[in-house]
């Protein structure tokens, strides 16, 4: 019987072929979208881009995304296929591929196309290109998942684009000019002519032109209140240098270690005060070329005193305690906040996604009241959360909103820095968590805070502030603003505060993403993670990769509707009773914390703060996150995290599990359906006002809804099957 079938099924094949006329890819460019066009020509990409591929012959080259072709097509193949054309987000491809032939393999792909950064467009969409001379702006950092870089050449700009599981990921960005060969590419959601963009395969497509470059990061070491010293390392033996300096002029100037050439590179920084801000730019020469890092930022130990508290909105149990009890603060964190900013004697750094004064203390009476007082106060806001809160300010603190432009996340912070600058070592104070300043937030939901009293930390919050702030005075400047995907890796990472390693980062500029995956795969004991979602599937993989390996692995995740349903089913899958969800509906469980090898000798981790575990989160929103190396603080977040997970008795509800998994979610534009079901089903598709927006009959198990000409905001997704009806919550974005 399967002879028959794939007899027929060639036959079919020729006979489409022999009745299609094989056009130019070029000719095929000119047709409308929906167009059923036969071509031929050889793949430059493969699974490295995920399904789509591309394919070039000597006219032109075009996007193909089918994901049956994509399980057979690799580079180098000659084919013809024959399909409709598509416009996906600007980008012209075939899809879906109705039928195709592979004629011979491990064909010479066709030369690139030398030019220029403005001249990615049109007419090199879909091909091979090279672009010579290029260099980063993200030099000396590491590639990180579904991240654009921008690189100059020529006098001109352009982007590469990374996806997730890309072969580039953590590889170092080139610090010296190169040469790119990639493929001309387009997205952008609404404008015909933007988005071009070079799409790099691997770490071949870089071609490095020079004799020395950087294989590593810069690093800290033995961090003290008068030094510290820097790594990196390079691929060939140089000189080990750096221009230094307190600000990003780098006025201090050259500093070079007395040793030999090497391709491992350690400098110092003597001498120094306790919370001295240095910026440094590391080189190391050979011969008449240089490898340089861009411009990083460290700062010394404070003489702080270090300590470190943390309050939960919720109960705790103590029974788990190994010496320190969690504090549970019950309807009293915002009293707690107003004790704080009533103390502030120089300054007041105020940023928070939302806070208001309903059932709660007045904060901004307490602003007023310290701005009354003579204390500098400044206030961030998320800019659609221009509220009375906001309004209510005195008309000479200054403060500013983030934007609100399609491009932008939520300026999603819940941090404040107090009298950062202080003469008093052991007075500035940096206040964070995931913890908004609401009602809801503090008196019903589940939340942590976390409150660190160090000079050097609060100096590096107030230096993220300023950032968004656009300036460090009392008046923000818009024009000099950065937010989100603005923003720039220009703040220190590592601190030694009461003898503990502290870890802290930005988002979107800081790859927190990378650091969560990190931490994940440093697991050798136990994992305990309490967060709002979990839509990434890096984090998903990383994951599963640690309880097949054995780690001790619990799971509390707030709504199974806000989180990959994918995900959700194999981690549930896996967990059992390890993995829930708080699905009641009467409390949001906003916790974004993670407990790493709490109990043992295995580095400790306490990783919180705002930064959920999402693709906004770590490509558009404002978050910070700390990490902070210490099984004290571990045990504390662990007290309250057994609490809570031990009192939940809400698994994945059944009727989800068996019925539709979704993903990704949030999505930009594909949006998969898989259905476990019997006979017919219907999905319907409703706004947040109640208005059906889309319905379709479900006939297969896995099926596709385009996303990408819906508004950004969350939807519900109704599965009627039979007499069951589901419903799960998806985001577009």
């Amino acid at each position: 019987m399967m002879k028959k079938i794939l007899f027929i099924s060639i036959f079919i094949l020729s006979g489409i072929f022999a009745n299609a006329q094989v056009i130019s890819v070029d000719s095929a460019r000119t047709l409308g979208v929906d167009s059923t066009v036969t071509i031929s020509g050889i793949i430059t990409n493969g699974d490295e881009l995920g399904t789509i591929r591309y394919m070039q012959d000597s006219t032109a080259g075009i996007a193909v995304y089918d994901y049956t072709f994509s399980q057979t097509a690799v580079r180098g193949d000659s084919v013809t296929i024959t399909g409709t054309l598509k416009d996906y987000n600007q980008l012209l491809e075939v899809d879906p591929v109705d039928s195709f032939t592979v004629h011979s393999s491990g064909n010479a792909l066709p030369a690139p196309e030398v030019i220029t950064p403005n001249q990615l467009g049109e007419s090199v969409e879909g091909e091979l290109v090279r672009i010579n001379n290029a260099v980063f702006n993200a030099a000396g950092s590491v590639f990180s998942s579904n991240t654009s870089y921008t690189f100059n050449a020529s006098g001109e700009s352009a982007e590469i684009f990374v996806r997730s599981n890309h072969p580039l990921i953590g590889q170092i960005v080139p610090s010296n000019p190169v040469n790119l060969v990639g493929l001309g590419s387009q997205y952008d959601y609404s404008n015909p002519s933007g988005g071009y963009q070079l799409i790099l395969r691997d770490g071949n497509d870089i071609i490095a032109s020079s004799s020395i470059n950087l294989a590593s990061t810069l690093s800290v070491s033995n961090i003290s209140q008068s030094g510290f010293d820097i790594n990196w390392s390079t691929d060939a033996e140089g000189t080990t240098e750096i221009f230094y300096g307190n600000t990003p002029d780098l006025e201090l100037g050259k500093l070079s270690a007395n040793m030999a050439d090497t391709t491992d590179h350690t400098i110092s920084i003597t001498g120094a005060n306790a919370s001295e801000l240095f910026y440094i730019k590391a080189f190391s020469v050979k011969g008449s070329d240089t490898a340089s890092s861009s411009v990083r930022s460290f700062i010394t130990q404070s003489n702080s005193s270090g300590e470190m508290k943390a309050y939960f909105t919720t109960a705790v149990d103590t029974s788990y305690s190994t010496g320190e009890y969690a504090v549970e603060l019950d309807n009293t964190v915002d009293d707690t906040l107003v004790a704080y900013l009533e103390r502030a004697k120089y300054s007041i750094d105020f940023s928070v996604y939302t806070f208001n004064s309903q059932n709660i203390a007045n904060l901004t009476t307490a602003l007023n009241d310290a701005y009354a007082r003579g204390v500098d106060v400044r206030v961030i806001y998320n800019g659609d959360n221009n509220g009375p809160s906001i309004q209510n300010l005195n008309s000479g603190i200054g403060k500013i909103g983030s934007p609100t432009t399609s491009q932008y996340g939520i300026m999603h912070n819940k941090f404040v820095v107090i009298d950062a600058e202080s003469p008093n070592p052991d007075e500035p104070i940096v206040w964070t968590g995931a913890t908004n300043f609401s009602d809801g937030q503090i008196n019903t939901d589940d939340n942590n805070v976390i409150i660190i009293q160090d000079k050097s930390l609060a100096i590096t919050y107030k230096l993220e502030f300023d950032e968004m702030f656009g300036s460090d005075s009392l008046l923000p400047d818009p024009a000099k603003s950065r937010f989100g995907p603005d923003k720039l890796n220009n703040t220190p990472h590592e601190f030694i505060i009461d003898g503990k390693r502290v870890e802290c980062y930005f988002s979107p500029s800081d790859n927190t993403n990378d650091k969560i995956i990190d931490y994940i795969d440093s697991a050798d004991d136990n994992l305990n993670i309490a967060t709002m979602l979990i839509t990434r599937s890096d984090i998903g993989y990383a994951l599963e990769d640690a309880i097949d390996r054995g780690v001790n692995t619990k799971i509390m995740i707030n709504s199974s509707g806000q989180s990959s349903s994918s995900l959700v089913t194999t981690l549930e899958t896996k967990l059992d009773t390890n993995f829930k969800t708080n699905d009641n509906g009467n409390n949001i469980m906003h916790h974004k914390y993670m407990i790493v090898d709490e109990g043992t000798n295995s580095d400790p981790v306490l990783l919180t703060g705002s930064h959920n575990w999402s693709y906004s989160a770590n490509n558009v929103n404002d978050e910070n996150t700390l990490i902070i190396h210490d099984d004290t603080m571990a045990n504390i977040y662990l007290q309250e995290f057994m609490k809570f997970f031990q009192s939940s008795t809400s698994n994945v509800p059944e009727t989800l599990k068996s019925s539709i998994s979704v993903w990704p979610n949030p999505a930009s534009d594909r949006l998969n359906i898989e259905i476990d079901h019997n006979g017919d089903a219907i999905v319907n598709v409703y706004n947040i006002s109640g208005q059906k927006i889309l319905t379709m009959d479900i006939e297969e198990n896995n099926e596709v809804i385009n996303v990408n000409n819906m508004d950004r905001g969350m939807y519900i997704l109704e599965l009627i099957s039979g007499d069951k009806v589901t419903r799960e919550k998806i985001m577009v974005h």
